[in-house]
């Protein structure tokens, strides 16, 4: 990582020389002959890095050039950042100040110089090579990555396992689990994709469930991952292990279900003991298949005779380093397919070696350089597992200078991390690895194959030192990684931020913090601080704006704090100001429109009269979404004006917030404010709440709104008409919550809401349909709707590619109109609750021909379920009834649904007694079911 880092801070020692800010403090002689000689050692790093690992004094010499590129970095730092700084002042060079300062930095210049001095005469006892470091940025690899990559020599292992898992008939009270053992880079993974793909697994299974396990194997979070594969959507909020159990067991029961779990490392057999029991209770036939490079987890967890994965044949890794080597197209050069038979048999038939390295010359066509990975010397160092790592390596030699270390630092997160790009950008910014403020990383993927993380540790490893600390992770990170200069800490209470003066970040994230130390001040080169989820902390030292340097500030959920320090101005670097849930914050601090560095700021406060008013967002070029809060502090358009954002084109999301419980002013001023908030046509979500103007403004069309794919409407309880969003083409999530309006869309023109899947309306007491007048092309792609307290709404035809449906809180229906299911031949879906006087279910319910689950839930004056109704419900899996005291009985046709496995009856006291097994009068209606749940509770 020394070549990488050096070559960044080359960059910023040029940058400071050559600019004003250097001539301030008057060391440019020092800083150009620090230059020179990090310069002449650089020319040999790309040779010493190849070497090192089986040189161990040329390993330590590298060391010792980390130390000092790091403390010179350090200098150089201090030395911006006071220059900056005596800049503003009003005497400048000239301040008491600055002479005692130069006094230091020239002390440790002469200390660094010497250290350098001594590094660089001991260069020549290791006989290293010039050679020239490609700093370019990486070539686009267009076509590199197929549309359809063609996976070769593992048809014959699909085959196989597909048989093993069809054909297996187990003992009933015995979960089929089959091992594939196999070193990394195999591809474990990439067969276990092909079978869970495969045609015969998708009909022989009735569920297909896909988790990466890693090393994580904490039984709450396998049994959350399990149940979120199965639903589709993510779990909210924490749920206890207990709740979690019943609900992963309602999903699977009687289920014949396939679960992966892919790369697993647990050896502890308890813990598998523990989720095994969960998982015991699918169909005959349900299976596991697990991926791992351990033999000793297959005999733990396999029932079945693990499958080892053995190496890719010759030909077939030819073929696949070919492949991507070539590509599809081209002719081959017989010279080049020559040479890379030769590098493909340093692969060791692992198919990742061979994609790598066929990868790292897919535009390369020149013989010397297929020589030179063919000779590398690299290939020549002992390794743990075959000859994988050298084939990584090479490829990390590859990257650009600018990239290498951005790749080397996620060696401090663990593997299968899932990152946001975000916010590795903002972290890669924050150590200072970026030469282009991060722009060019924004398509950086997320997640990494495990082996390209063992190699990024290795590589962190072998050349990151311990004794300049400049990221700390305390407590709930722990999971992270202590390694070169990042140090997790698994307790705050003991530790001294203040002694670790090299920082550039610290994650103080759920720690309980009360109050941040006013020493945070002395932290001067401090680019990143998370103190995110302290729910208790109020305020912050003023101290904290001294920062001159800090670029990202994470305060998200910090539920109690109500101001930022009046000083926050001046933090001049800051990029990211995250205020996420922070609830209680009354105002902006002053002369935050001053901040012109800021890309995020998640929310705006308006303040009262003093500061924090809208104005401040005028100059400011923010990016991603924000939250903009008290509007009805605003006192007129003309404040609402200069906040521009009609030209805030990188602002994707915009929520604007009236308090409900605040005094207003006029409803038409009101108006005014909003008109005067017209977006940028960019944006892509828009939320609106508490507004309680007449009408909405005159920009919300398809001219402004074109782009828009989800809008939010809440308390907006004065306009009796919405805008037009039934043309808006890009629309797919439509939310109304508490309004007065008859109808979402007034206008008669077909082709309405052309791309809607989803519609929420909850608490509109005058609505009467979805449309005035319904037509053939309305909702064509509406797939999820949810309807909660609208009494008068009338049923709505021609939602034909509706799947799920939860209507509710009704409390005058006591019928539900017959045509409301006839056009809904795709519904898998349905959910009726809160109806307090519905009395009966409408026959049309049989045209339900797709429904897979019907829930009925608190209806108290339901008598029956309709008999025709219920014997066309084909494909029903599920039926949930709770809190339907007045329903005396089961239909007959009941007994028919062949597909039904899944019946639960609950607080349904007549109907319990009637089902009660073998005795109860319904009891032959539903004695053909898999798995019944009845109880009185």
């Amino acid at each position: 990582m020394a070549e990488a880092f050096l070559q960044v801070l080359l960059d910023n020692l040029t940058s400071f020389i050559q600019g004003e800010l250097g001539l301030i403090l008057g060391f440019k002689d020092e800083f150009e002959k620090l230059k020179s000689t990090f310069t002449t050692i650089q020319d040999v790093l790309e040779d010493a890095q190849e070497k090192q690992l089986k040189d161990k004094p040329l390993e330590n010499w590298l060391q010792k050039l980390n130390v000092a590129a790091y403390e010179a970095d350090d200098i150089l730092d201090e030395c911006k950042t006071e220059a900056a700084r005596l800049k503003q002042t009003k005497y400048g060079i000239y301040h008491p100040k600055a002479i005692a300062f130069r006094y230091k930095i020239g002390k440790r210049m002469k200390e660094m110089m010497e250290k350098l001095d001594a590094i660089a005469k001991e260069r020549a006892d290791f006989h290293l090579r010039e050679k020239i470091i490609e700093r370019q940025a990486a070539r686009p690899e267009t076509g590199f990555v197929l549309t359809e990559p063609q996976v070769y020599g593992r048809d014959k292992e699909e085959d196989e396992i597909v048989k093993i898992l069809i054909n297996n008939v187990s003992n009933a009270q015995e979960l089929s689990v089959l091992p594939i053992v196999g070193m990394g880079g195999l591809g474990k993974t990439t067969l276990a994709q092909m079978i869970f793909n495969d045609q015969r697994v998708t009909e022989h299974f009735k569920l297909k469930i896909w988790v990466c396990v890693s090393d994580d194997f904490e039984e709450n979070r396998l049994i959350k991952a399990i149940v979120e594969s199965i639903e589709g959507k993510s779990l909210l909020g924490d749920m206890d292990l207990a709740p979690l159990q019943k609900k992963l067991q309602d999903l699977l029961n009687g289920n014949r279900y396939f679960l992966i779990l892919d790369d697993v490392w647990n050896e502890d057999q308890h813990k598998w003991d523990n989720l095994k029991a969960v998982l015991k209770v699918g169909a005959r036939g349900a299976s596991v298949l697990v991926t791992t490079r351990l033999e000793r987890v297959g005999s733990i967890m396999g029932t079945l005779q693990p499958y080892k994965l053995s190496n890719l044949s010759q030909e077939d890794c030819c073929s696949l380093f070919m492949q991507r080597a070539f590509g599809q197209q081209e002719e081959m050069n017989p010279n080049l397919v020559a040479i890379g038979k030769e590098i493909v048999k340093k692969s060791g038939g692992v198919p990742l070696a061979a994609k790598t390295l066929g990868g790292l010359l897919r535009f390369e066509r020149k013989e010397r350089e297929w020589e030179h990975l063919r000779d590398s010397e690299i290939w020549n160092l002992p390794q743990d597992e075959s000859s994988i790592m050298p084939a990584l390596k090479l490829s990390y030699h590859h990257l650009p200078l600018d990239l290498r270390q951005c790749f080397t630092y996620c060696a401090v997160f663990p593997k299968d991390t899932v990152m946001e790009i975000e916010k590795l950008i903002s972290l890669w910014m924050a150590h200072g690895f970026l030469l282009s403020n991060g722009k060019v990383l924004e398509d950086v993927g997320n997640e990494m194959h495990d082996l390209i993380h063992d190699l990024a540790t290795s590589l962190f490893l072998a050349r990151a030192s311990s004794s300049n600390i400049r990221e700390i992770n305390v407590n709930k990170y722990s999971h992270m990684m202590s390694i070169g200069f990042a140090k997790v800490e698994s307790s705050y209470s003991h530790l001294l931020v203040e002694n670790f003066v090299s920082l550039r970040v610290l994650n103080l994230s759920r720690i309980e913090l009360n109050q941040l130390p006013s020493s945070i001040g002395d932290l001067v080169h401090l680019r990143y601080l998370d103190l995110s989820f302290n729910r208790e902390m109020c305020s912050l030292p003023k101290q904290l704006c001294k920062l001159q340097n800090l670029q990202t500030l994470d305060l998200r959920y910090c539920n109690s704090l109500s101001c930022l320090p009046k000083e926050t101005s001046k933090l001049g670097s800051l990029r990211n100001l995250l205020l996420d849930s922070c609830s209680k914050l009354t105002c902006m601090p002053p002369r935050i429109g001053s901040l012109t560095c800021l890309k995020t700021l998640s929310h705006f406060v308006v303040g009262g009269k003093k500061g924090g008013q809208l104005g401040e967002l005028g100059n400011l070029n923010l990016y991603g979404s924000i939250e903009i809060r008290h509007l009805e502090r605003v006192k007129n358009d003309k404040d609402a004006k200069e906040a521009n954002l009609s030209a805030k084109e990188n602002l994707q999301s915009l929520i604007i917030n009236w308090d409900w419980f605040e005094p207003r002013r006029y409803e038409s001023e009101e108006v005014e404010v909003l008109e005067a908030l017209k977006p940028h046509p960019n944006l892509t979500s828009l939320t609106i709440s508490g507004f309680k103007g007449f009408r909405f403004p005159e920009w919300m069309n398809h001219s402004v709104l074109r782009n828009v794919v989800s809008i939010t409407i809440k308390d907006c309880t004065n306009c009796s008409c919405l805008p037009p969003f039934g043309e808006l083409s890009c629309l797919e999530s439509l939310q109304l919550w508490n309004g007065c309006v008859e109808y979402v869309d007034v206008d008669v023109d077909s082709g309405r809401f052309p791309s809607l899947r989803k519609l929420v309306i909850l608490d509109f007491s005058n609505l009467k349909g979805l449309l005035k007048k319904e037509g053939e092309k309305q909702f064509p792609v509406l797939e999820e709707m949810k309807i909660y307290r609208c009494p008068v709404l009338r049923s709505t035809s021609n939602l034909s590619a509706l799947t799920s449906l939860n209507i509710g809180h009704n409390n005058e229906a006591t019928s539900l109109p017959e045509e409301m299911f006839k056009s809904l031949a795709n519904l898998k879906y349905l959910r009726i609750s809160f109806f307090t006087n519905l009395k009966e279910l409408p026959t049309s319910l049989a045209c339900l021909n797709a429904l897979e689950s019907l829930q009925i839930v608190h209806c108290n004056a339901l008598e029956s379920l309709p008999e025709e109704g219920v014997e066309g419900l084909t494909s029903l899996t599920e039926l949930f009834v709770t809190s339907c005291k007045m329903l005396k009985c089961l239909p007959e046709g009941l007994q028919h649904l062949t597909a039904l496995t899944t019946l639960t009856i609950r607080r349904c006291p007549t109907l319990a007694k009637r089902c009660e097994k073998g005795i109860g009068e319904d009891w032959h209606k539903i004695a053909h079911i898999p798995y019944l749940h009845i109880h009185n509770y």
